[in-house]
């Protein structure tokens, strides 16, 4: 008898991802299926990482409801899969106080906790760097900043070690339900589900086709960021937004739980490509420079885009009313990652009618990405003392070893992807970009995985470095 699973997920984002954590943790059994090489790899990798407090969100939506009740949530879940947390806090500055106002009375109406309106002496006291032309703002102290991508791998790691299944590049071909149970296959590989959740983001419609559920008009919003070195770190100590437009927050600049700024993003409407403009750019650049003084793109060492998908005004979070069973999840656009944990909880206790219970099934704790070099002085040298790969650094940049590496590589989830030890361990996160270390980091990744070289891929299938064979 093929086994059934309460729950097949697919798309492994950080929704998808904290939802099948959630179901292993209560107890359910769950199959995560991603298209991609590793999880975080669409929506989830290319965003600002803010946990925002709520307070721009309409009231009465399903944004203003999970952000402020997903944003409660944070400090637990971090806590519990040993992920970073910034309590950097946040400001939104401008100059039109009626708009301040504005937003603080959105705030309490969302059950926003610990605003405050600010004037000009009192925001130079805090942020020294703001232009003449600021004037008034306003400072959610509950704002937080995480590793989108960090949080999602470890989300998805818990629930493997606790019962999930998770399969990388798996495309979905076909999708049949028979007898009360789905079948889905990718041409090779069966699962059987009794519940399905389409948490697929920009692929949405795509898959719904498959499953015959609703599909909505999808609008794709593309947002192009700058990352700064570490040495501009000072720039922002905490989130800056300037006033929100009606499409957007605005071009922000925030640090990053890894020392780093962004600044960005646009909002354009586009198709689901990830490309950046000169337009968008520059836009990025007049913007930035009109709230804070010394914000230095020249200290950029990557520019990037991330894709999010929009329905309408609000996220679409529904039991399908075209087939049993089917969660859709859709349009799930910011504030999508402060309301992962509290969709999934939704998601669980009131559309699939499930105990939620994220003690019932804890059997495993999941061991923390502690990169070495973290650890204290004594503590470093003990480690290299038992094994010497942690004494060997492959990304100066970053100071990652051949042992961080290595670490990352036998983790719950499996891996043959660069950008996966990237998003993991930050090897080719730094200034360089990977430019010294690439071929090492491949190297390491063939040979721990028992591979050759031309297995070691950039992200997924068909992004191979090499192509052809070697000779030494």
């Amino acid at each position: 008898m093929e086994k059934v699973y309460d729950a097949i997920i697919f798309g492994g984002g950080i929704i998808g991802s904290c939802i099948f954590d959630d179901l292993t943790l209560s107890g359910y059994s769950a199959v995560l299926l991603e298209i991609g090489g590793d999880v975080a790899s669409g929506t989830s990798k290319a965003n600002s990482g803010i946990v925002h407090a709520g307070f721009d969100a309409t009231p009465g939506t399903l944004k203003a409801k999970f952000n402020v009740e997903g944003s409660l949530m944070y400090p637990e879940m971090c806590n519990r899969v040993g992920v970073r947390l910034g309590n950097c806090g946040a400001y939104v500055i401008g100059n039109d106080l009626k708009k301040v106002e504005e937003l603080y009375s959105r705030g309490l109406t969302n059950g926003v906790k610990d605003l405050e309106i600010l004037n000009r002496e009192q925001l130079l006291k805090r942020i020294p760097n703001i232009t003449e032309n600021i004037t008034c703002g306003l400072f959610a102290k509950s704002s937080k900043i995480v590793s989108p991508y960090v949080l999602t791998i470890s989300l998805a790691e818990e629930g493997i070690l606790n019962g999930g299944v998770v399969e990388l590049n798996y495309n979905t071909i076909k999708v049949e339900h028979k007898n009360g149970v789905y079948e889905v296959t990718n041409g090779k590989t069966k699962y059987f589900g009794k519940y399905l959740i389409n948490s697929t983001g920009n692929a949405y419609n795509d898959m719904a086709k498959l499953i015959g559920s609703e599909t909505y008009d999808i609008k794709y919003k593309r947002g192009e960021y700058y990352i700064l070195d570490k040495s501009e770190f000072s720039v922002a100590y905490s989130t800056i937004f300037p006033l929100p437009s009606a499409h957007s927050k605005g071009i922000l600049v925030t640090p990053t739980v890894d020392g780093n700024t962004l600044v960005g993003p646009t909002s354009y409407e586009s198709d689901s490509s990830v490309k950046t403009t000169d337009l968008g750019l520059k836009e990025i650049k007049e913007k930035s420079s009109a709230m804070l003084n010394n914000v230095n793109l020249k200290k950029a060492i990557r520019i990037f885009s991330g894709v999010r998908a929009v329905v309408g005004d609000d996220f679409v979070i529904e039991k399908s009313k075209l087939k049993p069973n089917v969660i859709n999840l859709a349009g799930i656009c910011s504030p999508g990652l402060s309301s992962a944990p509290a969709i999934s909880k939704y998601v669980i206790s009131e559309l699939m009618q499930l105990t939620y219970d994220l003690k019932k099934n804890a059997k495993h704790k999941l061991v923390p990405y502690t990169l070495s070099k973290t650890l204290p002085k004594q503590e470093l040298n003990d480690l290299i003392a038992k094994d010497s790969d942690y004494g060997k650094v492959v990304c100066k940049c970053e100071d990652v070893t051949v042992g961080d590496i290595k670490m990352a590589l036998n983790r719950p989830l499996k891996i043959n992807s660069v950008d996966g030890i990237k998003r993991r361990v930050r090897a080719g996160m730094g200034r360089c970009q990977g430019g010294f270390c690439l071929d090492k980091v491949i190297s390491i990744i063939a040979e721990s995985n028992n591979e050759t070289l031309e297995d070691v891929c950039k992200e997924g299938v068909g992004t191979n470095f090499i192509v052809g064979n070697i000779k030494e």
